[in-house]
């Protein structure tokens, strides 16, 4: 190189990085490139999380704008204030029979209130605390309900089994029907009339008997509230005496 003239070293010096320092610069040049992929990576990643998180944000607020348009067009039969409530916790095991709701004695919540949704009955309150409540949910086997029918006006009495399976017992002359609708009958001072409750599927006569069962569905998913409405009734003195 030092005894050439200025064109062989350049001949020589495009030759070296050509060949013998090829490799290696190409490793080198390939070790920052894989990094910078593996950063851009990263970063992608990053933001297909976010924009998917957003994404499911933007669902969630949609579907809850939808739950509250029908709050809002919800129409008060009853003449009693109603507190908007939200669901915050289920008692743990197989079958949901009693939910937690974050207002208390503070919201003006006693003991006994009914509770339901636009759909139909939920349950009552049954334990009261300073921010929150506990509500026994219809399907919870102590849970008893009297109810009426729209088309018959026939009485009976709504109650959950250990499965869970809504159950109606009526008179075994009574008028049901498959598709006849249940609401609750006013009698026993706990819930006012005409709250929807369920559907009959099927009553199961039985003539040798006095009383009658049926299979009822809840007009209300159990398992799928959110929100819930708080009757500020307070249950009928007459009831106790």
């Amino acid at each position: 190189m030092l005894n050439t003239n200025s064109k062989n070293k350049q001949n020589i010096a495009d030759l070296l990085f050509s060949t013998v320092f090829y490799f290696p610069q190409s490793v080198t040049s390939y070790i920052f490139h894989f990094h910078e992929l593996g950063e851009e990576n990263e970063q992608l990643k990053k933001d297909n999380a976010r924009l998917q998180f957003e994404l499911n944000s933007v669902k969630e607020y949609e579907i809850e704008n939808q739950r509250f348009k029908k709050l809002l067009a919800f129409e008060n039969h009853w003449n009693y204030p109603i507190t908007l409530t939200q669901i915050v916790g289920y008692n743990p095991g197989t079958y949901m029979t009693t939910a937690v709701v974050n207002s208390g004695e503070e919201d003006s919540i006693s003991y006994g209130m009914p509770v339901f949704t636009v759909n139909g009955l939920v349950g009552r309150v049954s334990k009261v605390f300073k921010h929150h409540s506990m509500v026994q949910l219809l399907t919870d086997p102590n849970s008893r309900t009297s109810v009426i029918s729209q088309r018959s006006r026939v009485f009976g009495t709504v109650f959950s089994l250990d499965n869970g399976t809504m159950q109606i017992q009526g008179s075994s002359y009574a008028d049901l029907k498959p598709n006849d609708t249940l609401v609750t009958s006013g009698i026993g001072g706990v819930f006012p009339k005409g709250i929807p409750v369920g559907v009959l599927k099927k009553f199961d006569k039985n003539n040798d008997e006095v009383l009658s069962y049926g299979t009822v569905s809840l007009l209300q998913n159990i398992e799928s509230l959110e929100e819930v409405f708080i009757i500020r009734k307070n249950m009928d003195w007459i009831v106790w005496e």
